[in-house]
């Protein structure tokens, strides 16, 4: 089965986080996302607006992009 997911827009608000990870993590976020929606089962649900919550941060950006790709998948299974 093909998934297909459509971002429009996303914005992120990365406080506290050095800039250099921040823009890593948003580098490796797009591979974070695929993996954390290709465990899922059920269709993703569109939504206009998505709040990911808050997310501690960390130094390391891969783990920084798995937790925001986990946040922003686990609100749209709540949907």
């Amino acid at each position: 089965m093909i998934r297909r997911v459509s971002i429009e827009r996303l914005e992120l608000e990365l406080r506290g986080v050095d800039p250099v990870v921040a823009e890593a993590a948003v580098r490796l976020l797009g591979p974070a996302l695929r993996e954390q929606l290709a465990h899922r089962d059920g269709p993703v649900t569109a939504a206009a607006r998505l709040d990911g919550g808050h997310v501690a941060p960390v130094s390391e950006p891969r783990a920084l992009a798995n937790r925001l790709a986990r946040c922003v998948t686990q609100r749209l299974e709540e949907r």
